[in-house]
């Protein structure tokens, strides 16, 4: 794993880090830091949104594709009346896979999907245990 997706891993996993733009000003100015930072933000709010729940039944996982290129993830929100459509890279799935009350929403979602987004979302998970 490259030096950016160790960054984003260590801000997404790591509580006791404190990245202030302050006290790390030049670092802010790589342009890994800055993809990485802009990484963590995208996979931070995918997480959120999914930890946030309060009834897992309000949101239906329409989608999860996968390619060599990247994975796609379609949420529906019933209660917001929308939609949240996340492209990932391979890398970044694995990441976001790392949390395990991540997967735990992911495989309640996954019980009421439609079955090719069941058999696909069921080999990844299975392949991260």
């Amino acid at each position: 794993m490259d030096l950016t997706y160790r960054i984003v891993r260590r801000l997404l996993r790591d509580d006791d880090v404190q990245f202030s733009r302050n006290r790390n000003f030049e670092a802010y100015e790589d342009p890994q830091v800055k993809r990485a930072l802009r990484l963590y933000r995208h996979l931070q709010s995918l997480e959120d949104d999914l930890l946030d729940l309060e009834d897992p039944e309000s949101v239906r996982l329409e989608a999860v594709e996968r390619s060599d290129q990247r994975v796609t993830v379609r949420l529906v929100f019933a209660e917001q009346k929308g939609r949240r459509i996340s492209y990932l890279k391979p890398q970044e799935w694995e990441l976001l896979l790392e949390n395990e009350r991540v997967c735990d929403i992911l495989r309640a979602l996954l019980d009421r999907a439609d079955a090719r987004t069941r058999q696909t979302l069921q080999s990844e998970l299975e392949g991260d245990d």
